[in-house]
């Protein structure tokens, strides 16, 4: 099978609701689903909208389209081939012919050398750590932390010499170009002699979701060396973006989906901790809060996530801010228990002091939301004040009425009773109070945000339709027609055959291609059509545009109807004429040009001129 072939298959056998809740968010609305589109900076839940049943995808705010392949292919920048295969791994479709696809990225080659550079980096310092004198040192240091060597070799860890030069010199021996080094994150080309930055430090290989290597961060190992930092990590650099990584997320994903969870830490001494007490399925921030990206990652995932940053105030106030985004990306999640007595920060500490029998109960003591905030909050303020106890009580109100379930509110209100010493019912008033005052707020907001949406509404309303010529439109229903129905698509090429808006034709000019690659069993579809043109080997150059396009043409409501022949005729006629108009005033205004009003005047008194003129205001059906 071809590769064509293939995706269409799986087009068959797709869900694409599954397939893009896969990275965000969707909610059902009306007879589609809606989300916040993922490729800008949406605001607003219907602006990106998903047909189910036609498997296609519109946003109306940035103009994005497509079907779930090329989805997939979009937000994860990769090839086409790539994104059948993930699509694929995301539905559980399985065959021989997709098994031996071989996915091949197209990458820049000033990106390429970037990742050579990194590869070649990791394996000297991989090297040096074990046959070089400042290896046997900083391995000493890794011995003393606790890690064997198999550990050690797992996580791709090294040393970086503390003669930087030599790094440099290797590299450049292997034809690197003292360009393409310093732009990977290793050498600061204002400094002379030329030194590795990370020099006399353990490094810690970073990798992306690929498994590619694309920046390290790095410690000293020698405690009384007070010339170097600490802590050194690769500046950003084109691979490398401490936002968008999440530290051993690629050995995650096949043990997290193996186990059904991941642990969220805060470093990778953290995640190496977990590997040595027997825990694999976790992965840690880069030093920044969650990003969107993470966001994506996580979701990638499709597993539940347990969160368990350091139990220090700021470790906790990232989790306080950590919930919500995971709720709004509908992600499961479940919270480390805060509320501790032994002494240790984070899993690191709890594995070095007490064992991994220690640390694994640690992570496995998992407590709700409400359970957490109480204990968060039984921190955050005095409760031998009455002003910490009710700074206490209105910190969980906006959690207090989000609870439907009668059972969650009792064991939250007696909880609140044990902190606080104030009874039941006068919680109970004093949370009624808070909701009815909370809803009508809410109220007000929603009413000013429908006139919003309304005032968006008649806007867009004006622009997109004022703007719009005659032909215009009806060269946009005939488009809509014949990417829905092969016998549309045959009329059109026999009484019309050409189309005046260039990417209406040139999608006119790919379905006649489309239709040559279809067999007896292949289906005619606009999503189908989406894989033809998005395949590594179409020759259309703006496949983007062109698959944008479709989607928003089949998004819209045809004002013919369903298809018929008669509408489809009609629609021809009404291109011809409009046609034929547009001609006809283009001659009279070169005939006119250079004459004077009283010329135009007397030229419009030919009867003939008069009528090519007033074509269209004398067609009826204008």
């Amino acid at each position: 099978m071809t590769i064509i072939e293939i995706s269409n298959e799986i087009l068959k056998n797709v869900n694409i609701v599954e397939v893009i809740s896969h990275y965000i968010k969707v909610e059902r609305k009306g007879k589609n689903y809606a989300a916040l589109c993922p490729f800008h900076d949406d605001k607003s839940l219907g602006n990106f909208s998903i047909n189910q049943d036609k498997g296609i995808y519109k946003c109306f705010a940035c103009g994005e389209g497509g079907n779930a392949i090329t989805f997939v292919q979009k937000i994860e920048h990769c090839s086409f081939t790539e994104a059948v295969k993930k699509t694929a791994d995301i539905i559980g479709y399985h065959s021989e012919d997709l098994a031996n696809l071989t996915p091949t990225r197209k990458i820049d080659p000033k990106i390429a050398v970037l990742y050579d550079v990194l590869s070649e980096t990791e394996n000297f310092y991989k090297t040096s750590l074990f046959q070089s004198d400042d290896g046997v040192e900083a391995l000493n240091y890794l011995h003393n932390r606790g890690l064997d060597d198999e550990t050690i070799k797992y996580f791709n860890i090294g040393c970086a010499q503390s003669n930087g030069e030599n790094l440099i010199k290797y590299l450049v021996n292997k034809k690197f170009s003292l360009q393409s080094i310093s732009d990977s994150g290793l050498l600061d080309l204002s400094k002379t002699p030329y030194k590795d930055v990370n020099a006399g430090r353990i490094a810690f290989a970073i990798r992306d979701k690929e498994n590619k290597v694309v920046g390290f961060s790095c410690r000293k190992y020698k405690e009384n060396d007070t010339s170097i930092a600490k802590y050194v990590n690769t500046s950003d650099t084109k691979l490398f973006n401490k936002s968008t990584i999440l530290y051993n997320y690629f050995n995650a994903i096949s043990e997290s989906r193996k186990v059904g969870y991941v642990y969220l830490l805060e470093g990778f001494m953290d995640v190496i901790a977990c590997y040595r007490a027997g825990i694999k399925s976790a992965i840690a921030l880069m030093g920044t809060a969650l990003t969107k990206e993470n966001i994506q990652l996580l979701r990638y995932l499709k597993c539940e996530v347990r969160v368990c940053l350091d139990l220090d105030r700021p470790g906790q106030k990232n989790i306080e801010k950590i919930i919500p985004l995971l709720e709004d990306a509908g992600i499961r999640y479940k919270l480390v228990n805060n509320d501790v007595t032994f002494e240790g920060k984070d899993s690191d500490e709890i594995l070095n002091k007490y064992g991994p029998e220690k640390l694994r109960e640690y992570l496995g003591n998992l407590i709700t939301k409400g359970e957490w905030l109480i204990n968060f909050y039984s921190t955050e303020f005095n409760l031998s004040s009455v002003d910490g106890k009710k700074s206490f009580v209105n910190s969980l109100l906006p959690y207090m009425i989000s609870l439907a379930d009668a059972l969650d509110i009792e064991e939250m209100l007696n909880r609140i009773v044990a902190k606080t010493g104030y009874t039941k019912p006068t919680l109970q008033n004093y949370i009624e109070n808070y909701r009815k005052k909370n809803s009508k707020s809410a109220k007000r907001e929603e009413d000013i945000s429908e006139i919003n949406n309304q005032s968006d509404k008649k806007d867009n309303f004006v622009e997109r339709y004022t703007k719009k010529t005659r032909l215009g439109e009806a060269e946009e229903l005939v488009l809509n027609y014949i990417l829905e129905n092969r016998e549309a698509f045959n009329i059109y090429e026999k009484n019309l055959g050409y189309l005046t808006n260039s990417t209406y034709f040139e999608i006119a000019s790919l379905i006649a291609e489309y239709i040559q690659t279809l067999t007896q069993e292949s289906e005619y579809s606009p999503a189908n059509l989406i894989n033809y043109i998005s395949q590594d080997s179409c020759s259309a150059k703006d496949k983007d545009k062109l698959t944008n396009t479709i989607s928003n043409v089949i998004g819209k409501k045809n004002s013919y109807g369903p298809y018929s022949q008669e509408g489809m005729n009609e629609l021809i006629e009404t291109i011809q004429k409009e046609k034929a108009y547009l001609r006809s005033k283009q001659e009279y205004e070169k005939s006119t040009t250079g004459k004077s009003d009283v010329e135009k005047a007397q030229m419009l008194k030919d009867k003939s001129a008069k009528k090519k003129i007033t074509l269209r205001e004398n067609d009826k059906r204008r």
